[in-house]
């Protein structure tokens, strides 16, 4: 048991990981482009392009959160009503 929960929570951490808005991977990719806005302008000897905007991404976010609900009604409703069987 200890095994599977160690396998699930791994999982879990992986996928939070995947660089969307909505999961924690969105807002480090955030910051990781704020960081190479910032090395290219020092680069070019540029002022500091301030800081990114994650609210500008927020579009992208409600359409991430909507399709992760579409497909958990669809994985749910597979695992209700057996697809295989009714085909």
């Amino acid at each position: 048991i200890v095994s599977v929960l160690g396998t699930l929570n791994f999982s879990l951490f992986v996928f939070n990981l995947i660089p969307l808005l909505p999961l924690d991977g969105g807002h480090a990719a955030g910051a990781l482009w704020e960081g190479i806005r910032r090395l290219w302008a020092r680069l070019r000897r540029r002022a500091d392009p301030g800081h990114f905007d994650p609210i500008r991404l927020l579009p992208l976010t409600y359409v991430v959160a909507v399709a992760f609900m579409g497909m958990s009604v669809l994985l749910i409703a597979a695992d209700i009503f057996d697809p295989v069987k009714i085909f």
